[in-house]
């Protein structure tokens, strides 16, 4: 095979790969309006997160827990310059503005949506915009830059942790109101938007596909897809379970109920980042 050929066959793989990965762009901008239109713009969708809403005890009603507090704007700082000091050190520049560039521009684009979508009055409850979650936007976003920043090595032991505190910051914002389910979806697709397009400007432009050099081996790859695998269905088929319990026959969420329906919610929130960082993990393998 001459040098030529060789090339060629390069440039056809990154494109490749960046068309995947800007299809993955576009189908989470597509889940964004997609859950935004069903939860926020219509009657039922908000009845029943309001409802959720309705079921938090007073006296936790937005007050906040130790994961809630360790997202702030100078977190948000740390996390960019720790993953990308990472990158810089593994001699990545490329991966350490990818890094950058994720969690950034994550975090812009859900303060602006936050803005600019409306929470129509549909149901006669009066409760605040916020739609996506920013505090669940920051949390996944830093996730994705793990997975983008750090080495083979370490890699699948970071991530795995980055996303059990990613999974407890969205828990936390419901299990204390400041967010519904839908504000959780709509920051996890605003996060993997934003993966995809730092990944597919890197795979289309640069000679790394992944915006990185090494992948991790199969086995720690299995490992990890196992461990987050198990973690979700768990998650997953609790919230069923414990919502299951907690509804009423008619699905009318009361004070008897409403514990239960609160507690399938907070899960239901975990598992979406669960699911979300699951999928970024084989996407990332398989792309």
């Amino acid at each position: 095979m001459t040098a030529s050929t060789t090339a060629r066959a390069s440039t056809a793989v990154r494109r490749r790969v960046a068309h995947r990965w800007m299809l993955t762009s576009g189908l989470s901008a597509a889940g964004l309006v997609g859950v935004y239109v069903v939860a926020v713009l219509t009657p039922t969708g908000q009845a029943m997160e309001d409802s959720i809403l309705r079921s938090v005890d007073g006296d936790t009603l937005l007050q906040s827990g130790s994961a809630l507090d360790a997202i702030s704007p100078s977190a948000l700082m740390l996390v960019v310059g720790v993953t990308m000091l990472v990158a810089f050190a593994r001699r990545r520049p490329g991966a350490a503005l990818q890094a950058g560039a994720l969690v950034i521009g994550a975090t812009v684009t859900t303060q602006v949506l936050k803005i600019v979508v409306p929470r129509p009055e549909l149901t006669g409850d009066v409760y605040a915009n916020s739609f996506p979650s920013g505090h669940t936007t920051v949390a996944v976003a830093a996730m994705f830059a793990v997975l983008t920043a750090f080495g083979r090595r370490s890699r699948p032991v970071v991530y795995v942790v980055a996303t059990a505190f990613a999974a407890i910051v969205a828990e936390q914002t419901v299990a204390y109101g400041w967010h519904r389910c839908s504000d959780v979806v709509g920051a996890c697709a605003v996060a993997l938007l934003w993966l995809g397009v730092v990944r597919g400007v890197a795979a289309r432009y640069t000679g790394d596909r992944r915006g990185r050099d090494e992948s991790v081996g199969s086995k720690a790859h299995g490992v990890t897809s196992g461990v987050l695998g198990l973690a979700l269905v768990v998650c997953l088929a609790a919230s069923g379970a414990t919502w299951g319990i907690g509804i009423g026959s008619d699905m009318s969420v009361t004070t008897s109920t409403g514990d239960g329906v609160l507690m399938g919610a907070r899960l239901a929130a975990a598992g979406v980042v669960l699911v979300t960082g699951w999928l970024a993990w084989k996407l990332d393998r398989r792309l």
